[in-house]
C-alpha cells in the first residue's frame, strides 16, 4: 500500500462497514467500498471487483433478508503497517425475500458467525475484502442445503 492509513480510520471502519450493510443506503454503502474493490466471498461464484459488482451483492441480500443485521464481536485487529483490519460479526436474517434468483423462499431465520479482513485506504475505504464464514450454516438454515 501506497499511502499510509491512520490506526484511527482502521480502527473505525469495522463499525462503518457493518453499519452501512445495516442501514440498507447503496449510497451509503458503496461510500465505505472503493470503485475497484476485490471482494471474496463464500457467497459469490467469483470475486466481486468494481460497485456494479458491489451494489448488486449488497441489494441481492437485502431483498432476500430484509431484516439483515450485523453486528461486531469483539474488537477489531489492526494491521497498521499493511493497511489492514480484521473484525468478528454476527450476521441474522430471515429469508422472506427472494435469495438467490428463483430459489423458494423459505422464511427460515438465521444466525451465522464469521470475520472479514479489509484492506483499506487513506479515503477509508476497502480496496480488497475477504469474508471468512461457514457458508452451509445459512443455505442449511434456509432450506438450500
Amino acid at each position: 500500500m501506497s499511502l499510509s492509513v491512520p490506526t484511527s480510520t482502521l480502527e473505525a471502519y469495522p463499525e462503518r462497514y457493518l453499519a452501512a450493510w445495516n442501514q440498507r443506503n447503496i449510497a451509503n454503502a458503496l461510500a465505505v467500498v472503493h470503485p475497484k474493490v476485490h471482494w471474496v466471498d463464500p457467497l459469490l461464484p467469483e470475486p466481486l471487483t468494481d460497485h456494479d459488482g458491489a451494489a448488486a451483492f449488497f441489494g441481492g441480500a437485502w431483498q432476500g433478508f430484509p431484516d439483515l443485521a450485523f453486528e461486531l464481536v469483539g474488537s477489531p485487529l489492526v494491521d497498521a503497517a499493511a493497511g489492514r483490519v480484521a473484525s468478528a460479526w454476527r450476521m441474522t436474517g430471515t429469508h422472506t425475500g427472494e435469495f438467490p434468483p428463483g430459489a423458494p423462499i423459505s422464511g427460515n431465520a438465521f444466525e451465522v458467525f464469521g470475520t472479514d479482513v479489509w484492506e483499506v485506504d487513506a479515503e477509508g475505504r476497502a480496496i480488497s475484502v475477504r469474508a471468512f464464514y461457514d457458508s452451509l450454516v445459512l443455505l442449511r438454515a434456509i432450506g438450500l442445503a
